[in-house]
């Protein structure tokens, strides 16, 4: 193992890993000071991800040798080693929800202890076999439904406050950090993928404003719901690219590598009048079990791949309805993760939601491997984004602790000497 550098030991870096149903990846980066870009790429690297099936583990060995070999990758980039990392999570169907609450000012001024009563209601932030991983203010309600950021010193007779709180799936959760635990580093924290995509993928004014993500894996599919720059709304299908594939093997009876070529090479989610007469050609398996060439119209592939991509398109439409969400305002569609790279999936969702459809690439970080400039790792971006995210408010919070109880004390002074 390499000797730690001592950049390693400052609390500016973040190691990330996207445990996936394909492939682990590892991003290590450090946060930019003096950069409009907040956030710069030490090293990467990857691993077939070998012991996952929909999220879950099968075989703790095989997935801990999987997130070894891609933390080693991007050790030996950065130069130096890690100790502590921060994980995705798509099995188990991790969800957010938002709860509220309500309760009487007595004094008819908040104070802090009623912010605080306010926000400890545990019954509220409770699933059966599921994991609190994240908690956050949407908006505070005045008895006049005014709606306040800080409700810290205002009159008012009632305060009620709405929450995003995203759970995971307890027993994911265990299993996913023994495996992290084999490769001997620890786990800070755990987001969610469409979480991570998100924040990855969109612009501020899309997360304030209302926008959904979607994050189309190997085999699952992440759904999350943006709105005042909190993410209200998460599920998973399980259903994703690799689905796609085994419908191209059954098919046309290729093999599975060679079908999931055949889906990057020609594969495309809408029909044109000239694919009928555009042939492909194809490993089969003929009869004997022999591999030859065959040669196929692409109408036949697109007629194999169309019908998947719309189910994923109608059950995510299905579960939002389900959700009862107001997202008629929202008009806006991100496509992320491996699937987004389909030729014309932009204009099939467009079809579907009736909104503005783009697909969704790494913003934010500076000297990310070309490899990792594209939908595929949106997740892993996001993680690293949100990491930074999260130390920038925890610093936040000390300082303006800090500048609370330095007030305290001039305060204090007054009240004695004057």
């Amino acid at each position: 193992m390499t000797v730690m550098n001592s950049i390693n030991k400052s609390k500016n870096i973040f190691t990330v890993i996207d445990v996936g149903n394909s492939k682990v990846s590892c991003l290590i980066g450090s946060s930019v000071k003096t950069n409009d870009v907040q956030i710069r790429a030490l090293g990467f690297g990857q691993h077939a991800s070998l012991g996952m099936t929909n999220g879950h583990v099968t075989d703790m060995k095989e997935i801990a040798n999987s997130i070894a070999r891609a933390v080693e990758g991007a050790e030996t980039m950065a130069g130096f080693t890690i100790n502590n990392v921060i994980c995705s999570l798509s099995g188990g169907r991790p969800i957010t929800k938002i709860v509220r609450n309500k309760i009487n000012i007595e004094n008819g001024k908040v104070e802090k202890n009623d912010i605080s009563k306010l926000l400890k209601f545990k019954n509220l932030y409770e699933i059966d076999n599921y994991e609190l991983l994240s908690s956050s203010v949407i908006k505070y309600h005045l008895d006049n439904n005014t709606t306040v950021d800080n409700p810290l010193g205002i009159f008012t007779n009632t305060l009620s406050v709405e929450i995003s709180c995203t759970f995971g799936q307890s027993s994911v959760i265990k299993n996913i950090s023994s495996a992290i635990n084999l490769c001997h580093l620890s786990i800070q924290n755990f987001f969610i993928s469409s979480e991570a995509s998100g924040i990855s993928t969109m612009v501020q004014d899309e997360r304030k404003n209302g926008a959904i993500i979607i994050d189309l894996g190997a085999n699952i599919t992440s759904v999350g719901v943006f709105l005042n720059n909190k993410i209200i709304f998460s599920d998973s299908i399980p259903i994703g690219g690799l689905h796609i594939t085994s419908d191209i093997v059954r098919g046309l009876g290729t093999k599975s590598e060679d079908a999931e070529k055949i889906k990057i090479l020609h594969g495309s989610c809408l029909a044109h009048e000239t694919d009928e007469y555009i042939n492909i050609d194809i490993p089969i398996i003929s009869d004997q079990g022999d591999i030859v060439s065959q040669k196929i119209p692409k109408a036949m592939l697109t007629a194999i791949i169309k019908p998947r991509v719309e189910e994923i398109f109608e059950l995510i439409q299905e579960r939002i309805k389900q959700s009862k969400l107001n997202s008629d305002s929202i008009n806006k569609v991100i496509l992320s993760g491996g699937g987004a790279n389909l030729n014309n999936i932009r204009e099939v969702a467009s079809n579907y939601f009736k909104s503005n459809v783009r697909i969704g690439r790494p913003i934010g970080i500076i000297n990310l491997p070309e490899i990792v400039q594209t939908p595929t790792f949106a997740c892993l971006t996001g993680l690293l984004v949100k990491s930074l995210e999260k130390e920038n408010t925890i610093d936040t919070y000390k300082t303006n602790v800090g500048l609370l109880k330095y007030f305290g004390k001039v305060g204090n002074w007054f009240d004695q000497n004057i």
